[in-house]
């Protein structure tokens, strides 16, 4: 005998709905009605009906002209609110400040969210070529420096997650695509300390990245140096470079509770 649904049911089915619409329309702004019902395992009544109450809250926005939802100012609210409440972005400011202005390039502390990176927060230089900012965007895992410095941290559990849920699409003709070549690089990077994006995810845009640890020993973010190839060389930026970041990044960890022992 089928359980009668109830009406608290429905309301924590349509919030979860909610959420996955707004999740789809980050990685895919402009999308039509049908892209959205396409992607999202509901009906068009519900859906239709979440969408206009999202849109009378300002999460989201329609162009009545092209017929295409994006999100909306509400969600920079609720995000920017979050990022000025998370310490470590107080914390690391010096240090992004001090490497910034050291070698006169971006520089950027990035998170994990699920198997993507996020950037928080940055010091950007006064430069007439800068790479653009990456504040507030989501890069891959596999594809970015930071994202790598997060995958050398996990467990083989969470490596085979990771596999499983995401897929390996090139970005540049540079993107690491293959999981055996991937493993080895991620193994290297958790050997070095630190890693490399060579140009994989941005053409023409270097990247180096060190991790940050907290009390337990965890990766919590990362420090990571973003500029066009052509004004860093490779052997700059493992050279002097990673080694003042690697220094930093081993002070702000400190500030953190981090100890090595």
């Amino acid at each position: 005998m089928h359980r009668k649904r109830k009406k608290k049911d429905y309301i924590v089915h349509n919030v979860d709905l909610a959420f996955d619409i707004l999740f789809f329309l980050a990685k895919n702004p402009n999308a039509t009605f049908e892209n959205i019902l396409k992607n999202i395992e509901s009906s068009s009544y519900q859906v239709e009906k979440i969408l206009d109450v999202l849109i009378g809250r300002g999460y989201i926005n329609f162009n009545p002209k092209k017929k295409t939802y994006s999100l909306g100012i509400k969600n920079f609210e609720v995000g920017y609110s979050y990022l000025s409440h998370v310490d470590i972005r107080n914390i690391a400011r010096p240090y992004l400040q001090y490497l910034g202005e050291k070698f006169q390039e971006n520089v950027y502390l990035a998170v994990r969210s699920g198997f993507e990176i996020v950037y928080i927060d940055s010091y950007e230089v006064n430069r007439s070529v800068v790479v653009k900012s990456r504040v507030g965007r989501l890069l891959p895992l596999y594809a970015s420096a930071s994202g790598k410095i997060h995958l050398a941290d996990m467990d083989e559990d969470e490596l085979e997650e990771f596999f499983r849920e995401e897929k390996l699409i090139p970005y540049t003709k540079k993107t690491i695509t293959d999981k055996n070549k991937l493993l080895e690089h991620i193994k290297k990077v958790k050997q070095q300390g630190y890693a490399i994006d060579d140009e994989e995810w941005e053409e023409e845009v270097k990247c180096l990245s060190v991790p940050v640890r907290d009390h337990t020993g965890k990766v919590t973010a990362a420090v990571t140096l973003s500029a066009p190839s052509w004004r860093i060389p490779s052997e700059f930026l493992t050279g002097k470079i990673k080694d003042e970041f690697k220094q930093k990044a081993k002070e702000l960890s400190e500030r953190l509770g981090y100890t090595e022992e």
